[in-house]
């Protein structure tokens, strides 16, 4: 058969997932070959990943815009930025959880969390919340006096 009589039998959602595969398989090479080549800083595989496409949710995305819209919906604890940056990361693994192997790597590169450690955020997140604490509030000592009386 050939190609415009296959093109014919595709609806025009299946020449869009197609394309969006195509966008996926060419982030993931270009990652891939960019990983290989000598030099490549962390920044410049964030801004291939950034670019590229991953399938999240039945649709294909930007993982820079996912990225994105997940920094911004953490709000909760964005006045202490390890807390902020804690709590941005796990919202990125909890999507890369539900992704793909190779998708899951594209946003972990794209958002910045490729090489981070949740266990090392959390203990900085903690220990910077606590010390934010201890700064407004000082060290309890006086709440404790103040308990006994």
């Amino acid at each position: 058969m050939d190609d415009n009589k296959m093109q014919n039998l595709l609806t025009k959602e299946d020449r869009e997932w197609l394309h969006g595969l195509g966008l996926n398989l060419s982030t993931w090479r270009d990652l891939t070959c960019a990983k290989f080549k000598k030099g490549t800083t962390s920044g410049e595989l964030m801004s291939i990943a950034r670019d590229g496409c991953i399938y999240r949710d039945g649709a294909w995305v930007n993982p820079g815009d996912v990225a994105e819209e997940v920094s911004k919906s953490i709000t909760w604890n964005a006045q202490v930025f390890e807390a902020w940056n804690y709590g941005f990361a796990c919202k990125i693994h909890a999507i890369c959880a539900t992704l793909s192997s190779f998708d899951a790597d594209i946003l972990l590169i794209a958002s910045g969390f490729a090489k981070q450690d949740l266990s090392e955020l959390s203990r900085a997140s903690s220990e910077a919340v606590a010390e934010a604490y201890r700064d407004l509030y000082g060290e309890g000592e006086e709440d404790e006096e103040y308990c006994d009386e």
